[in-house]
């Protein structure tokens, strides 16, 4: 199945805004076995949209559309959408509806100008969408499937992952199964993990690299003509990984650092504190990221000033002058001063030069 993703908006276009609605969907669909072919981005025009979706007919299966559904001016994408598939544009009852009954749940008046959305083309299939007032739709032309959904990230995430994954699924039943496992590594540079793999073959598996500072990503892809051997393939190949790499590697299932950490913290009933220089609070921010963390995660001091430093933690001022506050005596301190304050079983300490 070609995949083609399109997403519209001039923000976009010009850089103002990062087009995480792509980032997101192209690491989503390949995760649940749908590659994605072709990527078109395209400003807030009649004509550029025409040709985006003129250009997608000839190449992709299944055109996943976001953003131009609202209700302002320059929401343009249902209205071309009617001239590219040579049908009306008309008041949909059944996206009307939703709209209302959206409006009515949180106590807004419905103007003129919301029941935009509600205009779709003739036979176009509705999209709920559970966490906006914008539905979605779908319409079928000359054997391409056309998706469209709203650009707010969080409706459109929501969207992809209960309506068009199974509208996917429904698609590609009879096509090749597909699937991708991410392995994330820590402790090793990008050509140290090259060096341990080099003499491991991967039949039907492609294997590529991605360095995301300070890990090091495999991800493995097979295809096959049953999810079984996909499986069979993929388990084979981790496991021939993990022999070679074995606790370099701490995910297999695409999980955070601070989500694998948590759970090693609960798993060991320990709980930590934190002491930050440099990173002002980015590593507590990380771990309170995770469901659950005030199970093992006691406090944070940020302590950037050496005055933080000698008040908060105790740290000695003679170390301070003698050996700077980016030294191993000093952060050594840090820790040690955050592990008696809190009384936590461990004490974690960071410094170093912001920038």
């Amino acid at each position: 199945m070609k995949i083609e993703i399109i997403t519209t908006g001039n923000e976009l276009i010009s850089g103002l805004t990062l087009d995480t609605n792509f980032h997101w969907t192209a690491q989503y669909l390949t995760d649940n076995g749908f590659p994605v072919s072709y990527h078109t981005t395209v400003k807030d025009d009649r004509n550029d949209i025409l040709i985006a979706f003129s250009n997608a007919k000839n190449r992709a299966d299944v055109v996943i559309v976001t953003g131009g559904l609202g209700p302002t001016d320059d929401d343009l994408t249902a209205q071309v959408a009617s001239m590219f598939f040579g049908t009306k544009l008309v008041l949909n009852d059944s996206a009307l509806n939703f709209i209302k009954k959206r409006f009515k749940e949180r106590k807004r008046k419905l103007l003129d100008i919301n029941k935009k959305p509600a205009y779709l083309p003739i036979g176009s299939e509705i999209v709920e969408n559970k966490v906006g007032t914008a539905p979605g739709f779908c319409y079928h032309f000359k054997n391409t499937a056309y998706i469209f959904l709203p650009g707010v990230h969080k409706e459109f995430k929501s969207m992809m992952q209960t309506w068009v994954i199974k509208k996917l699924n429904n698609i590609d039943q009879e096509k090749l199964k597909h699937k991708t496992v991410l392995i994330k590594t820590f402790g090793l540079k990008e050509s140290e993990v090259a060096i341990k793999l080099k003499d491991l073959t991967f039949n039907g598996i492609y294997l590529d690299y991605r360095s995301h500072f300070p890990e090091i990503h495999l991800r493995l892809s097979a295809s096959g003509k049953s999810k079984h051997i996909v499986e069979k393939l993929l388990n084979n190949s981790i496991k021939k990984l993990k022999s070679v790499l074995g606790n370099y590697i701490f995910s297999d299932t695409n999980e955070l650092m601070e989500e694998v950490i948590g759970k090693l913290l609960i798993k060991e009933n320990l709980n930590l504190s934190l002491a930050e220089s440099c990173t002002g609070g980015l590593i507590s921010n990380r771990i309170t990221n995770v469901p659950g963390c005030s199970k093992y995660f006691d406090r944070s001091i940020v302590c950037y000033s050496n005055d933080s430093k000698i008040k908060d933690l105790s740290v000695n001022k003679n170390l301070l002058e003698k050996y700077g506050a980016v030294s191993n005596k000093v952060v050594e301190a840090m820790a040690k001063g955050i592990l008696k304050l809190s009384g936590s079983d461990m004490g974690l300490a960071v410094s170093g030069i912001a920038g």
